[in-house]
């Protein structure tokens, strides 16, 4: 006879689902967090009652879509149900499910004797409320047969709210905080508000709060302003007024001074009183600023790790229109405002990049008339205000970002010299006691009708206010071009110590090679034979090994004579036929001829300067004129004439070349640093196609001229030759 049984269920197994399963009571908490995620809510509170107290009670409350009758009993009530299995989505949202399988009902157990759940779903005809005394499932009874309370009210606004009675542990504020950061990645920082489609996710957010006594609020323990915006150390806000006309300041600040409202326009940069914006009416904008780099960032190394979160996922500025949020703009993969792009062209060296941003702007215009939306409810269309709209935000956003650069002692743009921040701070400072000492002068002049000496200083107020911009304009390009010399001199010295790191190390090992590959050299073309293809390779071949020989000895001897850092009277002459022994060769590999002309009894010495330097002049010469006889289909000669010009106690270098020319409209530029006319390689061409060709090549002989007390010149070329490069230098002081 066979009998039938069945598995039963002793009531003791909540409290191993419960307390033994969900060991953290931060993490019980947490589960229930992300429960109101799933069910759609955009904001959660949790209220502890009592907290440290042994009567202590939380409450958790949420406005998601909440539950009927069937997804209590189904659900909630059901152990192992396969409800987010089946829905790994949101109903409304579409979300992705947060919470643990089942896990948010043996949370409630894990926390407190005593569960109330109240919660009711739109469309629904009450209210339910569950009660649950979890003492009730004690060891030895059946778990269907511990009684639980449902019961019906009246019907009440969407959602749930979870109440726990008899908490098991006391509650810290660091303990608190901590469920707040747990459910951080869920949360929509920006203000929770609905879209222009209403299937897209408004956001979620979370409050923890204490419960405040008869006389008091409940007391914020941490929330979104708590835990992250207080800590921003930096807000922009700009607006735009019913007349067009826009301003913006610096309201919070932790590397400098606050900036009080003033006006812009992204058109009109320098002037103090821009005119108003066409069309642009009614914007506001708050954004918040961070550094995210470690150094000098003014946080602490826990909240800068908080903030990179927040920012990872929600940085980048929103557009809201009459109060609905408009996509994507804000996305992170949208740059409207075009920051990012701005930020990877590197003119800028403060970071302005979405990353760096997390704001808002807001802008009125109930009647559409413009800001209107594309058909397809993606993005507004390209009018006028919105162009303008983009305009002012980006230059609001990249101005406050450089002056904050700027305070914090740190570059501007590759054309500016870093800043100090005392001398920034001083220029700021009489700039608005100017500024303040010209309203005043205007007031003063309208009170007494614009007469007498009012006017007159109002005027000269004025017209000082204007010459001191101009001289600050002037400084700035100074600050500029020194930026530009410095960086360079940077970059030219990296490479002038690769170059004779390069020498040092190749210098025995290339004397070896040089002689086995001459050897190979003569046998491969002693025994050709009748193979004239082989024959042309390996005397092409020998005449590359030529080049490189007379290019790596010029070069190693270059190297060599800077090493010495003591400057001399150096021979002109001597410079250029050292030059025509090591290059000549070189040159007759490129089918090119060098004529030399010295003075046979005059050794040309110059001032005092460093002997590598007359090389570096040649070799630069040497090089552009390689190049530009490549343009041409003439035969190729350099002709270089050393001489002496007595009266006015210079000696003198023509460097000539019978190549394709430097036209009339660009001599005056060819001197500037980065000017070239060879196309710029393409994108995919090698590193070494876009290093040569830079620009740099003259500019520097126009240093090594001009630091010497000489100058460089381009000169009119002798008979047969297309250019002639002169340098003249002061001779030496006998």
């Amino acid at each position: 006879m066979t009998n039938r049984r069945a598995f039963h269920t002793d009531a003791a197994i909540i409290a191993r689902l419960g307390r033994q399963l969900v060991a953290k009571q931060e993490t019980a908490l947490v589960e229930l967090v992300k429960n109101a995620f799933d069910a759609d809510a955009t904001e959660v509170t949790v209220l502890f009652e009592g907290r440290g107290s042994l009567s202590a009670s939380l409450q958790i409350t949420d406005n998601g879509t909440g539950m009927s009758r069937s997804d209590l009993e189904d659900g909630f009530l059901r152990l192992a149900s396969e409800n987010k299995v089946a829905n790994p989505t949101s109903q409304k949202y579409g979300r992705p499910r947060a919470g643990r399988k089942g896990l948010g009902r043996f949370s409630t157990q894990r926390l407190g004797d005593h569960l109330i759940l109240t919660t009711y779903a739109e469309g629904q005809p009450n209210t339910l409320q569950l009660t649950v005394d979890w003492a009730e499932f004690k060891p030895g009874r059946r778990l269907e047969d511990v009684p639980i309370s449902l019961e019906e009210l009246p019907p009440s606004i969407a959602g749930t709210r979870i109440r726990i009675d008899k908490l098991y542990d006391s509650w810290t504020v660091p303990q608190v905080r901590a469920c707040w950061r747990g459910v951080m990645a869920l949360q929509q920082p920006f203000p929770v508000a609905p879209t222009a489609d209403p299937r897209t996710d408004p956001g979620f957010s979370v409050r923890f709060l204490d419960e405040g006594d008869l006389y008091q609020d409940n007391i914020i323990i941490a929330d979104m302003q708590t835990e992250v915006l207080d800590h921003f150390p930096v807000i922009v806000e700009m607006r735009v007024d019913g007349d067009g006309h826009a301003s913006w300041c610096i309201s919070r600040n932790a590397f400098g001074s606050l900036r009080p409202w003033r006006s812009i326009h992204a058109s009109h940069r320098n002037n103090a009183n821009p005119p108003p914006y066409q069309v642009l009416r009614n914007v506001h904008m708050k954004a918040f600023h961070v550094i995210l780099s470690g150094e000098n960032t003014g946080l602490p190394g826990v909240v800068l790790n908080r903030l990179r979160d927040v920012m990872r996922r929600e940085g980048g500025i929103r557009l809201y229109r009459n109060g609905f949020r408009v996509p994507p703009y804000g996305e992170p993969d949208d740059d409207w405002l075009g920051l990012d792009q701005r930020y990877g062209q590197r003119n800028e060296l403060a970071p302005i990049a979405n990353r760096n941003w997390f704001g808002v702007v807001e802008v009125h215009d109930v009647d559409g008339v413009h800001f209107e939306e594309h058909t397809s409810r993606e993005g507004l269309i390209d009018t006028q205000a919105f162009q303008e709209l983009r305009d002012v935000s980006s230059a609001v956003l990249i101005g406050a970002a450089n002056e904050i650069q700027a305070d914090r002692g740190r570059k501007v743009s590759t054309s500016r010299e870093s800043p100090n921040p005392e001398r920034t701070a001083a220029l700021a400072e009489a700039r608005r006691a100017m500024r303040e000492a010209r309203e005043a002068a205007e007031r003063a002049a309208q009170e007494q009708g614009n007469r007498g000496s009012a006017q007159a200083a109002a005027d000269h107020a004025a017209e000082a206010e204007q010459l001191m911009e101009q001289e600050v304009v002037k400084l700035e390009i100074r600050q500029a071009r020194l930026a530009d010399e410095s960086a360079m001199l940077r970059l030219l010295s990296s490479i002038g110590m690769t170059t004779a790191e390069f020498s040092h190390e190749t210098g025995m090992a290339f004397e070896a090679f040089r002689l086995d590959l001459g050897r190979v050299f003569e046998v491969a073309l002693a025994a050709k034979g009748d193979d004239e293809e082989f024959g042309s390779q390996a005397e092409r071949a020998q005449q590359a090994l030529i080049r490189l020989d007379t290019l790596t000895a010029y070069l190693n001897s270059t190297v060599a004579s800077r090493a010495v850092r003591e400057i001399h009277p150096v021979s002109l002459s001597r410079a250029v036929e050292d030059f025509a022994r090591g290059l000549s060769a070189h040159a007759l590999t490129q089918s090119t001829a060098i004529e030399i002309k010295t003075p046979p009894l005059d050794a040309l010495y110059t001032a005092p300067m460093h002997e590598a330097e007359l090389a570096s002049v040649l070799l630069n010469f040497h090089t552009n004129a390689l190049k530009a006889m490549k343009r041409t289909s003439k035969e190729r000669h350099i002709l270089i004439v050393a001489d002496r010009m007595a009266d006015e106690g210079q000696v003198r270098l023509r460097f000539c070349d019978t190549g394709a020319g430097i036209p009339e409209e660009v001599r005056e530029r060819i001197f500037d640093p980065f000017f070239t006319t060879q196309s710029a390689p393409a994108a995919r061409a090698p590193d070494s196609a876009h290093a040569t060709g830079t620009g740099l090549g003259l500019w520097i002989v126009e240093q090594i001229a001009s630091n010497t007390g000489g100058t460089v010149s381009v000169g009119e070329p002798p008979e047969g030759y297309a250019t002639c490069m002169e340098i003249r230098l002061p001779a030496e002081d006998v």
